[in-house]
């Protein structure tokens, strides 16, 4: 009789033992589920509104602010003032524009004078000019304009100017001069600047409703070409103004399809000022908020 109880207490107990390891077992086994969809993790937030791509990218260029110093006179260089000029095209004359006052040439004297700095700006700029246009006075070259020796780089030199801003946007492509010329035709003008030791800045090609696609595009790969030529002198607006296809935006597409409106002109004198090296010279400092 206590040998049977021994047995059933030895058999309880065992039975014990086994639920026990089973427990243990079961603990310390990972937990493997299979749910019945996957739920991508959420991405990181950067961004609260909604980004906006550069062909679709019309917000205001915002001017820089005056450091309300006077402009450093030895700008003057024998001048009642010290001098900007600016050569050019259709755009620098202020094509486009509603009226002579929202041309960015005009913006840009109209800014200089609210924030007291002191400067003459000579515009010698006219439609329709290519870079053969501005080229110094006796250039030859066959079948290319000549120099005209009114509004080119020597006429520009004679100012004595402090600064020499150069705005050519489209009529080298559309007259189908090759890039490798006109930037030729842009080394010999820099060279000069240089020697007379003369500031300069060149904007860079605007678009162009061309029917040409690869009028179009040669806009973005002379703008590239540019920028690697000298890249602390060239104010680059092209992605700025141009829809995807390098077509002017319509927010500032001017009627004929070849030049901008009056908020086109707002982006060229916004960029113009915003350049580094403009700001250095005029005394300009951050952006306004």
């Amino acid at each position: 009789m206590n040998l049977k109880l021994s047995a059933s207490r030895l058999s309880i107990l065992l039975i014990a033992l086994t639920l026990f390891g089973c427990k243990e077992q079961l603990f310390d086994s990972p937990v493997v589920t299979t749910p019945s969809a996957a739920v991508p993790d959420p991405e990181p937030v950067t961004n609260t509104g909604p980004s906006v791509k550069w062909y679709e990218d019309v917000s205001p260029v915002v001017p820089p602010v005056s450091n309300k110093k006077p402009v450093d006179p030895s700008f003057k260089r024998g001048n009642t003032n010290p001098t900007i000029v600016i050569l050019g095209s259709a755009t620098a004359e202020g094509v486009g524009a509603s009226t002579k006052s929202k041309s960015w040439v005009e913006l840009m004297k109209t800014k200089l004078k609210k924030d007291n700095k002191t400067v003459s700006v000579v515009n010698l700029a006219k439609r329709t000019y290519t870079s053969y246009h501005i080229m110094p006075s006796g250039t030859k070259a066959t079948n290319r304009p000549a120099p005209n020796k009114d509004r080119n780089i020597t006429k520009a030199l004679e100012r004595k100017p402090f600064l020499v801003i150069i705005q050519l946007t489209t009529n080298d492509i559309n007259n189908g001069y090759s890039d490798q010329e006109t930037l030729r035709n842009y080394e010999t003008l820099r060279q000069m600047l240089v020697k007379a030791n003369v500031n300069y800045l060149f904007a860079g090609p605007q678009p162009r409703n061309f029917n040409a696609k690869s009028q179009r595009n040669r806009l973005l790969t002379f703008n590239e070409k540019l920028i690697k030529w000298d890249p602390d002198h060239v104010v680059d607006v092209l992605k700025k103004l141009s829809q995807q296809d390098f077509k002017i935006k319509k927010a500032y597409a001017y009627t004929d399809g070849r030049n901008i409106n009056d908020k086109g002109h707002e982006v060229v004198n916004g960029y113009m000022f915003n350049a580094p090296l403009f700001k250095h010279l005029l005394g300009y400092g951050p952006v306004n908020p």
